[in-house]
């Protein structure tokens, strides 16, 4: 790729590895829509959310509870190590990182379609 460092494509592909999950789409998009960091149970409850759209109850506790799980155990640590989300886990809190500038324009680019940015 002509223009392009190793860096770049290293983030390329940090970020296409994030996106490759719904879920991690889903959580990205949750945080992406807030300016504050939000509590891991109500992320775990917009995750459901959005998952069951078009239905027309909401998603079952244990289904939130299922989710709370997944996101604590795999796709959060996943997000944080990447530089995308920060955990504040004394305050079980999450949001998207302020750290690094570049994965969170990647990730807004993509979790948009780049419309309109």
């Amino acid at each position: 790729m002509v223009g392009h460092s190793d860096s770049d494509s290293r983030s390329l592909d940090v970020v296409f590895d994030l996106l490759a999950d719904q879920r991690r789409r889903y959580v990205l998009a949750c945080l992406t829509d807030r300016t504050e960091a939000i509590g891991l149970a109500d992320l775990a409850a917009d995750v459901a959310a959005r998952e069951n759209e078009g239905t027309v109850t909401e998603p079952p506790k244990e289904t939130v509870r299922t989710i709370h799980t997944s996101l604590y155990h795999t796709h959060i640590p996943k997000l944080v190590e990447a530089g995308a989300v920060e955990y504040d886990q004394d305050r079980d809190l999450v949001r998207v990182s302020k750290t690094d500038g570049q994965i969170e324009q990647l990730l807004t680019v993509a979790t948009d379609g780049g419309e309109g940015r």
